[in-house]
């Protein structure tokens, strides 16, 4: 992309002529009329009138890098590689961190062909529907805080999906976002580096935004921001939201006591106090009552003989009258 789709966002919604965006691009009309074809392609809707100009017809929700640009507020999701469709974010991110990218840069697509999730699920990515996002970190923590950055994203979606209305969403160790008992996001974080000597962190983001139903399979089990609130909000910029929230929290991975941001967690931990059944291998559970999070991010689970088990991996859900 270029500057073309700069400018026409900032007139919106108030058209431009094409001979000011030539001079402000350094093009001829004719390259800019290629570029306002190129972005009618990507789904733009933008009406060109002579002796008017060029004028954006609504506001446009995709994840483009200008789009991005001007809802940022932070360091944070730059730069912005986009891509309308890829494999997997996530893919994506790890290997432009291998080739240098900078802390900070923020990988985001249309929809993905191969998402993941944890434990090697899949992600459902259908275009423009939902939110696809990997960052990459490079933070200055210790290597056994890595997971504490998991948490820390947690707590900043939850944050960002409450300023736009979803005041119900809530925290599900470790990694997920439901509201009530339907999944509408989840978190894919992967580490590269050594035990004592980090070199990167890619957190991939997946929220489910304007999906109005989902294959049979997870029916039961998803929601979307649109299911939920009945709104089509950007996607752009609830994940900038998402992004401004993480650069408040991050710093707090970095402090002697992390002790504040469980205490952030915690605010949005709605399995707090409650039974909970674990799941740690297949076809293998056992029910405690969840007593929130030890230091290293683990869950801490009280037992009915009243001794303590910390969860390192695996499934845990609120455990549901008559369930065994």
């Amino acid at each position: 992309m270029n500057s073309t789709l700069s400018i026409l966002l900032k007139a919106f919604p108030h058209p431009v002529s094409g001979e000011q965006i030539a001079m402000s691009n350094g093009l001829s009309r004719t390259a800019v009329w290629k570029q306002i074809q190129s972005l009618q392609k990507l789904g733009l809707k933008i009406e060109g009138k002579q002796n008017s100009g060029y004028r954006l017809l609504e506001w446009p929700d995709l994840l483009l890098p200008e789009i991005m640009a001007y809802y940022r507020r932070g360091q944070l999701g730059h730069p912005v590689y986009w891509q309308h469709e890829l494999a997997s974010t996530n893919t994506t991110a790890k290997e432009l961190a291998r080739q240098g990218a900078a802390h900070g840069t923020l990988v985001v697509s249309e929809s993905q062909t191969a998402g993941r999730g944890r434990r090697g699920r899949s992600w459902l990515s259908p275009p423009s529907e939902g939110i696809f996002a990997s960052l990459i970190l490079r933070p200055a923590i210790p290597t056994r805080r890595v997971p504490l950055l998991t948490l820390a994203t947690g707590v900043a979606l939850a944050e960002a999906l409450q300023s736009f209305g979803l005041r119900e969403a809530w925290l599900k160790w470790p990694n997920d976002i439901w509201v009530g008992t339907r999944k509408l996001a989840g978190i894919l974080s992967e580490f590269s580096g050594e035990l004592d000597a980090m070199d990167f962190v890619v957190v991939g983001m997946g929220i489910n935004m304007h999906q109005t139903e989902f294959p049979p399979e997870i029916a039961h089990s998803a929601t979307s921001f649109l299911q939920e609130t009945g709104q089509r909000i950007n996607r752009a910029q609830l994940l900038s939201r998402a992004l401004a929230e993480l650069e408040r929290v991050l710093p707090l991975l970095e402090q002697t006591d992390v002790t504040p941001l469980f205490a952030a967690w915690q605010k949005h931990d709605r399995l707090l106090g409650q039974e909970v059944c674990v799941f740690e291998t297949v076809g293998t559970h056992y029910i405690g009552r969840a007593l929130g999070l030890d230091e290293s991010g683990a869950l801490r689970v009280a037992l009915p003989d009243g001794t303590e088990r910390l969860v390192l991996a695996g499934d845990v859900s609120i455990r549901l009258p008559n369930h065994t």
